[in-house]
């Protein structure tokens, strides 16, 4: 799997998923709202953590710096 989330993508991705996390955590995972956002905050901590953005992928995009 080739990277394609670079750096400071990969640091907002961590802090805005940890942000979203804490906030359907605190909505409550039972309420409709407070499932998504945490969803939403999960995908962006995981693509963050692997520096691999699906999506990214699909529409040929990379925040990577080359080389």
């Amino acid at each position: 799997m080739i990277n394609n989330v670079g750096m400071q993508d990969r640091v907002l991705r961590l802090t805005i998923g940890l942000f979203f996390m804490i906030i359907g955590l605190s909505v409550g995972i039972t309420s409709l709202w407070g499932a998504v956002i945490l969803v939403l905050g999960l995908i962006a901590v995981v693509t963050g953590a692997i520096s691999f953005c699906p999506l990214y992928k699909v529409l040929g995009l990379s925040s990577c710096k080359s080389e």
